[in-house]
């Protein structure tokens, strides 16, 4: 049984009998693998430059020491409930877990739920161009305009003539992004240390309140909700709500280290760094040593276009099918260079703005609607869900480990 049509039915693991236990299974290795899909969702390309941290938490002072880890508790059990409802109903793709999710009133939530996902990637795929753009101009004093163009065109060559090698290599980004973004906080903490030491111990915030940091935490978590989606395709091995409970640990203690880290390197160069579109890159100039800085300014700029990429197909996958095959839209392939061409003239045009408005007031929109029609469902809406499947799975006589 499946409840991908009508939100109602529930689904029990496929290897179950009634009356019968599963072999005991730890589940921490299924869950380590989804908790790690997570991290490489998360700390992508806009992440590495360090406008987000320092937009949502660094300019709010000290409290960045521990605000992360509490929005990535939050962003945990609302990806953790997500994971639950899609194995509970088989609901591998994001239109489906939509209808578990808002059952019995999905006609009228999904609508949100889609124009949210929709405006992640605008934002997403115009914070690649944007930060590529600065990129260049940081790095090689190239204008912006030329940059952000140079890239949307390059963007649009590899989305329409990309063979399956560049785009293979071009998803190995994080094998390479994050060790060398490690390398960068450890170095950045400890030449920053007495910077962010007294920080913490004269509790300077910036002269911000910290209703305003929490609220701005709300809004991370909120536009970061969405990262769920990816991950519902990855989540068909999962078999039992204890792999979930481990994927919650592993990649809430994965996330929310690695984001305290870059906010304590960023913090530790404050306010200079609050200051910059490229805070991370900042870092890299004051830190004396050039070839970890040119290290930086390679992965980071292929670690935008490879986000670019990837998020533009995201787009081309959802409106191919919109487009009747008419005309000269006869043709899949013309219908994909089509949808690639508007996604990205549009996203080039949003760059204009420069990364750090889109991160602010783009994410900041999209956080609004993450927040109240995404994650506050998914902790209130789906934990009662998740309860109730599991109280019927019980009647029905399976026995799931760690219900």
């Amino acid at each position: 049984m499946s409840n991908i049509n009508n939100g109602q039915q529930m689904t029990g693991p496929g290897n179950a009998e009634p009356g019968r236990k599963k072999p005991m299974s730890m589940g921490w290795g299924i869950g380590l693998s989804m908790g790690a899909v997570w991290f490489a969702t998360h700390c992508g390309g806009g992440f590495a430059t360090g406008n987000q941290e320092v937009n949502f938490y660094v300019k709010f002072g000290w409290y960045s020491v521990f605000l992360p880890i509490i929005a990535m508790i939050l962003l945990g059990w609302g990806h953790r409930n997500a994971l639950v409802l899609a194995k509970d109903h088989k609901a591998y793709n994001y239109k489906a877990y939509a209808n578990v999710l808002y059952h019995p009133y999905e006609k009228q939530f999904g609508i949100i739920f889609e124009f949210g996902n929709l405006m992640l990637i605008a934002c997403a795929v115009s914070t690649a161009i944007a930060g590529a753009g600065s990129l260049l101009q940081s790095t090689m004093g190239l204008n912006y305009g030329i940059g952000i163009t140079s890239v949307g065109f390059i963007t649009l060559l590899l989305t329409i003539f990309g063979g399956g090698l560049i785009i293979k290599a071009l998803n190995f980004k994080t094998y390479f992004l994050i060790p060398t973004l490690g390398l960068l906080a450890y170095l950045g903490i400890e030449a920053g240390a007495l910077q962010w030491q007294n920080f913490i111990a004269t509790k300077e915030t910036f002269g911000t309140g910290f209703g305003e940091a929490v609220w701005l935490m709300l809004i991370y978590v909120g536009f970061q909700s969405f990262t769920a989606m990816p991950m519902l395709s990855a989540a068909q091995n999962i078999k039992t709500t204890k792999e979930c409970n481990w994927f919650m640990f592993f990649g809430t203690l994965f996330n929310g280290v690695f984001l305290l880290l870059v906010c304590l390197m960023l913090l530790g160069f404050a306010p200079g760094s609050v200051k910059q579109t490229l805070p991370v890159y900042y870092v890299t100039t004051h830190l004396g040593i050039d070839w970890l800085k040119v290290l930086y300014s390679l992965i980071l700029f292929v670690a935008l276009l490879g986000s670019g990429v990837a998020l533009t197909f995201a787009a081309v996958a959802r409106f191919e099918s919109v487009i009747k095959p008419e005309g000269m839209f006869e043709s899949l392939r013309v219908r994909r260079i089509f949808v690639s061409f508007v996604t990205i003239a549009i996203c080039t045009g949003i760059s204009i703005f420069g990364l750090t408005n889109i991160v602010v007031k783009g994410y900041g929109s999209v956080g609004y609607i993450g927040l109240f029609f995404v994650l506050i469902p998914e902790i209130i809406v789906g934990t009662i869900k998740i309860r109730n499947n599991a109280r019927k799975r019980k009647e029905m006589g399976i026995d799931e480990e760690a219900l």
